[in-house]
């Protein structure tokens, strides 16, 4: 069937335009629910908000809060074999004692966020279209721009930032119930 027609001569292609438009509907269906499940979660996100765990995890990673601040741990955890945070849950369950949260954090060195994914990510996009569209200049200068931004992040100076363990004992007196075990 041709596209953009303004009316149709052949009539077996009546049941199979039906079933596209009932996949249409479909769709828009699926469109409008996703809209919907968005409009109620964020209006009634301080009512659905939940800790770093929501599903009873297994693994450490769901030790961390949610929303995760910019550190993973602020002191490594101690982990002696599989599944030690779910051991540490339960034990907590059964009131046995678990370790105490620290008393003192210290100081956390924490990579520098900087502009160098996105520039990389331009330069990967100049060089994609330009790959595309055989433009063999427009290419090479896309890939000596991801070149020359790598290496100016390899050689930066200040690769690091240091979060303070003032701040990462404000996170966790305002969070008690996310303080590291």
């Amino acid at each position: 069937m041709m596209r953009r027609m303004q009316h149709y001569d052949d009539v077996r292609w009546q049941p199979w335009l039906i079933v596209a438009a009932a996949g249409a509907l479909i769709i828009l269906m699926g469109i409008l629910c996703m809209i919907a499940q968005l409009v109620v979660s964020i209006r009634t996100r301080d009512r659905r908000r939940v800790g770093g765990d929501p599903w009873d995890g297994r693994s450490l990673e769901w030790a961390t809060p949610s929303p995760p601040p910019m550190w993973n741990f602020p002191v490594l955890p101690q982990v002696e074999g599989e599944d030690a945070f779910w051991r540490m849950k339960r034990q907590a369950r059964a009131g046995e004692a678990i370790p105490p949260a620290p008393a003192e954090y210290r100081s956390i060195e924490m990579p520098r966020n900087g502009p160098t994914g996105f520039i990389t990510a331009f330069f990967a996009v100049v060089t994609g279209f330009a790959l595309v569209w055989h433009i063999w200049w427009l290419a090479g200068l896309g890939l000596l721009g991801a070149f020359v931004t790598t290496l100016a992040f390899a050689w930066r100076d200040v690769a690091e930032a240091e979060i303070p363990a003032e701040r990462i004992a404000a996170f966790y007196r305002a969070h008690p119930e996310e303080a590291p075990r």
